[in-house]
């Protein structure tokens, strides 16, 4: 029985293009602050398109981890998504992937 005060949790899952970025990228200016006012966490923080809310919960199945959108950026559009890394070079080693993706709204 599903209670009628309690939103009921939608789960998609779709494959989406990650890349990832750090602090000291453009537009980042080191000071580790996401759109939402909160400080970035690396394995945590993903910054998505303005369609997938914030605090939304994203799970990368091949990665094992589960991020929380809480940053956007100016090239993270329809089905792009980017994760914060401390490293910039472990950012750029990551290069561009397409993986599926649990996104739960």
């Amino acid at each position: 029985m599903v209670s009628r005060s309690e939103p009921v949790q939608r789960i998609e899952r779709r494959v989406m293009r990650i890349t990832a970025y750090t602090a000291h990228d453009r537009g980042m200016n080191g000071k580790h602050i996401t759109a939402n006012g909160e400080h970035t966490q690396e394995g945590r923080t993903i910054a998505a398109d303005s369609s997938i809310p914030f605090g939304t919960e994203i799970y990368i199945p091949e990665l094992g981890k589960k991020y929380t959108v809480v940053d956007r950026g100016g090239a993270i559009y329809g089905d792009r998504l980017d994760l914060f890394m401390e490293s910039r070079k472990e950012a750029l080693e990551f290069g561009v992937k397409y993986l599926e993706v649990i996104i739960k709204k």
